[in-house]
């Protein structure tokens, strides 16, 4: 299974769309795909005092144990002033430094250019490190150019699944 955490609070950004597209083409080949939606999950902001040992019914350790049960993990965001979003931030805080521990993680970033979906994309790799995983080497970055409407781009279409194989090779390799 391969968890995407979607750290968009909008209901029609092109980031839930990008991710919505990822979902799709796992599940065309077979493989599950567990949404964790940050619009709607974990909305709370990071508890500190929970951090070593958080409740069982903590949004922290519900985050944990979904994560934990991932061969992959793909993170979702747009860019808001040249970083990734606040909600993937706190997100991400909720996680222990070996939450991703062998697992391949890829990155979905939308924003108006590559340029900025490279730089949000860098600073995702970072803490993908941190937390101890393997970022997979393509990371899709989008513009509103690769969506318009129902009218995907091919360039979009072959980066899903550049990252979709890349997700599927070392997720049974690490």
């Amino acid at each position: 299974m391969i968890v995407g955490i979607l750290g968009s609070k909008s209901s029609d950004s092109l980031t839930r769309k990008g991710m919505l597209k990822i979902k799709e083409s796992l599940e065309a080949i077979g493989i599950e795909f567990d949404l964790i939606d940050l619009k709607s999950e974990y909305v709370e902001i990071h508890d500190i005092d929970d951090y070593e040992n958080p409740p069982v019914s903590s949004q922290t350790m519900k985050l944990r144990n979904r994560i934990s049960r991932a061969k992959g993990v793909i993170l979702g965001s747009p860019v808001y002033h040249g970083s990734f979003s606040g909600v993937l931030k706190n997100s991400l805080d909720h996680l222990t430094n070996n939450a991703f521990l062998n697992l391949p993680v890829g990155i979905l970033v939308a924003g108006g250019s590559t340029y900025s979906t490279s730089v949000v994309c860098d600073q995702l790799r970072t803490i993908i490190r941190a937390l101890s995983g393997w970022s997979a080497p393509t990371h899709i970055g989008i513009s509103y150019g690769d969506i318009l409407g129902e009218i995907i781009s091919e360039q979009f279409l072959t980066r899903i699944n550049e990252m979709v194989n890349e997700m599927i090779f070392f997720s049974n390799r690490l």
